[in-house]
């Protein structure tokens, strides 16, 4: 059966969708294409294609790009991150050197997100970063504020040497400035 548009051509009749696999879809190539191209590098269009999805649904399904790269750090099976926090540091700073910032540390000082952005950034670092690093720091009163400081310093580094307006920092070598950070990242030991 056919049926006609509203030019008055006809068509194959759509086949039925399906929201639940397209949407799986999208998140697994996504997940492919950021680990290996990074945020930036990763285009919706690619995304869709390798999806076999029409790209136009990842804002129906994730509300843009941004929410399609939170949904994927939130999947089980992603490559934990260290709990060590000397390895913390170099994990966040290497990747973020090797794939580009990514939506994560901006989002992080960002005045303006939504409450609903705000607590899904959230979950999504504790889970991953200042639950099992407070952990490892042998838990303690302060050691979710030592988590965090951890945290916020390794996303200001990044940011500061993306953005070049301190030469001497994005000038420096990783090594340099892992180096340099080390008594810090050791002081949060407690």
């Amino acid at each position: 059966m056919t049926s006609r548009s509203r030019n008055g051509s006809t068509a194959a009749p759509r086949r039925p969708h399906d929201a639940q696999a397209s949407r799986a879809a999208l998140l697994e190539s996504a997940g492919a294409l950021f680990d290996e191209r990074g945020y930036d590098a990763a285009t919706v269009r690619e995304i869709g294609e390798r999806a076999d999805v029409d790209p136009a649904l990842i804002a129906r399904y994730f509300g843009g790009k941004e929410g399609l790269y939170l949904a994927t750090l939130q999947q089980d099976g992603r490559e934990p991150m260290p709990s060590d926090p000397a390895a913390v540091l170099a994990c966040i700073l290497s990747r973020s050197e090797e794939r580009g910032i990514g939506p994560v540390p901006p989002a992080m000082v960002s005045p303006t997100l939504s409450d609903a952005m705000r607590e899904q950034v959230r979950a999504i670092l504790a889970a991953r970063v200042t639950e099992p690093v407070a952990a490892e720091l042998g838990g303690g009163p302060d050691a979710h504020l030592r988590a965090e400081l951890l945290l916020a310093t390794a996303a200001g580094v990044a940011l500061a040497r993306a953005g070049g307006t301190l030469p001497a920092l994005a000038d420096a070598s990783l090594e340099e400035v892992l180096a340099l950070l080390h008594p810090l990242v050791t002081s949060l030991r407690g």
